[in-house]
């Protein structure tokens, strides 16, 4: 199957080996269910975990696609003149006590493109580990070529992976060294723990990794590993309430962090940022949207950002949203 095949389809979602273990899964004909019948998750930045949309498809099925090997540019810009200047207000409210970190994101714009070419473009240099096109029912429709695992559960067990951190892919001793990243990925750390206490059995939340190195094709991500057992009842939706939306893409504390997020940003993220979850069974798994495009009435969007801590320089944290942009 091509990517542009798909192009027809009133809804559906291709999700990539992470979700599932194939290359790929389709589902076809996506319809809005009850929690107990659902197989797809999805909230958008801006909702509740507990209000996320919750889906079933008239098939699911395993699936290899075909990429072209002629793949050329998109036309993708970035600019924001004010940029130094919203760096410098959260360095300030740091300073005051009011939050530790933020994270601060843009919009690049995508001109004359399909989601089958974004798609494809995202993939050029192996699939993603969260690959995914959704078109949801009510024409809304993302790209998305995430690695970073929000988390997963398999019977009551929870693992999730916050990610802070990048670093050019040549830039590893660096980025090994950066006690700025350092202290990021450990607040966030501290927070998703914390919010995985409140669903989780007492004093089984542990930090199994507390820093490791993803390497992506265009970087590379450090990441830590937080696992629990859940109470009784509780499953991968309650985590998903509990999560939502993710610490590595708001800040610490987190309300803290939201606020300055609605002040400093000019427009709601949407997808970007959202959560994306696939249900089988006693099993689940959840993406964090980010390295994520979203169609608009005029073109698409694609969102970058980095987490501003008091050390943050705007120049260096401009260079890091250039290598974010790495994925397209």
């Amino acid at each position: 199957m091509k990517p542009a095949d798909l192009q027809a389809l009133p809804s559906f979602a291709l999700l990539g080996p992470g979700f599932g273990g194939a290359p790929f899964l389709l589902l076809r004909d996506l319809q809005a269910q009850s929690c107990a019948n659902a197989w797809l998750v999805f909230a958008r930045f801006e909702d509740s975990g507990a209000s996320a949309l919750k889906l079933t498809a008239s098939s699911i099925s395993p699936c290899v696609v075909e990429f072209g090997n002629k793949l050329g540019g998109l036309p993708i810009a970035l600019a924001a003149s004010d940029y130094a200047d919203k760096v410098e207000q959260i360095r300030e409210a740091i300073a005051r006590g009011d939050v530790y970190q933020v994270c601060l994101t843009l919009r690049a714009r995508i001109a004359g493109a399909s989601g089958a070419e974004i798609l494809s473009l995202m993939c050029r240099r192996g699939v993603p580990r969260f690959a995914a096109w959704v078109r949801l029912p009510d024409g809304s429709e993302f790209v998305s070529a995430s690695p970073e695992l929000f988390f997963e559960t398999d019977g009551r067990l929870v693992h999730a992976e916050p990610m802070k951190g990048t670093a050019r892919p040549d830039a590893g001793g660096v980025l090994a060294a950066s006690e700025k990243d350092r202290a990021e990925l450990a607040m966030i750390t501290d927070l998703v723990r914390n919010d995985l206490a409140q669903v989780c059995q007492q004093k089984t939340v542990r930090v199994e990794n507390q820093r490791r190195v993803l390497q992506l094709p265009y970087a590379l991500q450090t990441v830590s590993d937080v696992v629990g057992i859940l109470d009784a009842g509780k499953g991968a939706l309650d985590v998903l309430a509990a999560l939502h939306p993710g610490g590595s893409v708001t800040g610490a504390p987190k309300p803290a962090a939201l606020a300055m997020i609605r002040e400093l940003e000019p427009s709601p993220r949407g997808a970007y940022c959202g959560a994306l979850g696939l249900l089988a069974g006693d099993r689940a798994v959840f993406s964090l949207l980010i390295r994520t495009a979203s169609k608009t009435s005029d073109g698409w969007v694609y969102g970058v950002g980095s987490g501003i801590v008091y050390d943050s320089d705007p120049q260096t944290e401009w260079e890091e949203l250039s290598v974010k942009l790495g994925a397209l």
